[in-house]
């Protein structure tokens, strides 16, 4: 094993902690990461990059273990302490973030058995804190909430849960689990995507669209990682992305630029109903499901300790439509007034064709 950093003799030790001076990321050049490197950067910490290990884990042999064996992959482990040798708290990123990825070795490799790996080489290198960014589609259609119950509906999502799980059964280093929501950004595909629909004919969401929906922005996530990784005292085991008030109405208004189509409820229940029918024949047309469900009646969270610690993030509407008008040449047909677009729409829902809800289906799952 590479020589290591000793244990610095009169450290602090319970919730008292050494001032964080370098923190290492895994996964920096990343989505999520180089938006937590940036964070770093502007908050003057030292940032140390770590190159991610590939790792093939089957299906089968990540259901069939409780806990990750002693002895599993301890070369990997070696290597990535010797990378994070210095790094007072350490920030893992890293993983396969496809949320309509198949199963494969690789995807339970990279989401569910790396976690447990690095927190092995943290301790090793006497880090104080590990942050794991997890995902709230690990919790599934429960209203999400900081316990450990899960409830995945797709490869992507049962392989973020089996990490978390396994990552709990560890206690030899300060860990917290953060929960990402739905994350945007300019150039993130499902971002362009979501445009492209609330821009079309096929926007759509049920009754008057006040429903609640997790969806954040990039850098609201990573001043959320920066924190967790710098605060002095204690973390809880798992953290929740807060609410930043978005409803389904008015996300689809800030990305389209135009009014969805607002279904009954009782029309889109039973359209829900029939696309979770055939959710049932995969995972993956599971996951498809979820989406069309989320997209019309959006998803419920319970507030959480960051929400407590008065770091919930404001909504910031004109941010979302810079989303919408980035690299377009807006006109001033394209590009309603901000505060007119983000106004809620209220009254009774007018009744619209469900043909609209079979066009979102088919398109969400391109």
């Amino acid at each position: 094993m590479p020589e290591l950093s000793a244990q610095r003799a009169g450290e602090p030790t319970g919730t008292e902690r050494r001032p964080v001076t370098k923190v290492a990321v895994l996964g920096s050049s990343g989505f999520v990461g180089r938006a937590v490197v940036a964070g770093l950067d502007s908050s003057g910490v030292e940032v140390q990059p770590v190159a991610a290990p590939r790792l093939s884990w089957p299906l089968t042999e990540a259901l069939r273990n409780g806990a990750v064996p002693a002895d599993r992959h301890r070369d990997v482990v070696n290597a990535l302490a010797a990378q994070l040798d210095g790094a007072h708290v350490v920030i893992n990123t890293a993983g396969l973030p496809d949320g309509s990825a198949p199963d494969s070795p690789a995807l339970y490799g990279g989401n569910s058995l790396l976690p447990t790996l690095v927190a092995r080489a943290s301790a090793l290198v006497n880090a104080s804190r590990l942050v794991h960014v997890s995902s709230a589609a690990a919790q599934g259609s429960m209203a999400l909430d900081e316990t450990s119950q899960t409830m995945p509906f797709s490869p992507y999502s049962r392989s973020k849960a089996i990490g978390e799980r396994l990552l709990q059964r560890e206690n030899c280093i300060d860990t917290v689990i953060y929960r990402s929501t739905w994350v945007h950004d300019v150039d993130r595909p499902n971002t362009r995507s979501l445009i492209r629909l609330a821009q079309s004919r096929m926007s759509c969401v049920a009754g008057d669209g006040t429903a609640p929906t997790p969806q954040v922005l990039i850098g609201d996530v990573a001043a959320a990682i920066v924190h967790l990784a710098l605060v002095n005292g204690s973390v809880p085991p798992i953290v929740l992305q807060p609410y930043n008030g978005m409803t389904t109405g008015l996300l689809l208004r800030l990305l389209g630029g135009r009014e969805p189509l607002h279904l009954p409820p009782r029309v889109a229940r039973y359209a829900t109903r029939c696309l979770s029918t055939y959710g049932r024949t995969s995972l993956t047309a599971n996951a498809h499901a979820r989406r069309v469900d989320m997209l019309l009646f959006g998803k419920r969270q319970t507030p959480g300790w960051l929400a407590d610690q008065g770091l919930a993030p404001k909504l910031r509407p004109e941010a979302w439509e810079r989303l919408r008008t980035a690299g377009t040449h807006p006109t001033s047909a394209s590009t309603p007034n901000v505060e007119a677009v983000a106004r809620p729409r209220t009254g009774d829902s007018r009744p619209v064709e469900t043909s609209g809800v079979d066009a979102a289906h088919r398109f969400l799952t391109k």
